[in-house]
This record gives C-alpha cells, structure tokens and sequence, in this order.
C-alpha cells in the first residue's frame, strides 16, 4: 500500500511539474493566437481595441516568462556543468 501511494505521488508530481514549466508556453501560444485573431478582426473593423491589447499583453507577458524559464534552466545546466 505504501508503494502505490509513493508511485501516485510521484505521478502527481511529474504532472504537476509537467503543469508548471509547460503552462507558460502554451497560455503564450494561445495568447498570442487570439491576439492574431483579434488583430485581423480589428482591421477589418470588427474586433475590439480593448480584447486586442489584453491578448497581446498577456501574450507579451507569457513570452517574458517562456525566456526567463529558458534562462533559469540554461543557468542550471551551466552551473551543473561546472561541478
């Protein structure tokens, strides 16, 4: 009983690690699809200013958090290289 509960625990925590480094790069893809999508709509005069802005800032603030996770994890790499 023991083992099946430590194999469930790390199986809830390879998803949810899996969650938490993943999550930032999809929210950016979808952001930044439904600001395409609300960008081509206000052009043809259709969309709204305001849904397109929020889409490209949130999509500008995933990308920011997509580079700083890279970075964190090129740091750890070199700094695990280094040992």
């Amino acid at each position: 009983m023991v083992f099946a509960a430590m194999t469930f625990e790390e199986i809830l925590s390879g998803i949810v690690n899996c969650l938490f480094w993943g999550a930032p790069v999809i929210l950016f893809l979808v952001f930044l699809v439904l600001f395409i999508i609300n960008l081509i709509k206000l052009k043809k005069g259709s969309g709204k200013k305001g849904k397109t802005i929020a889409f490209g800032v949130l999509s500008a603030v995933f990308l920011t958090y997509t580079i700083g996770e890279a970075l964190l994890v090129a740091m750890l790499a070199a700094a695990v290289a280094h040992m």
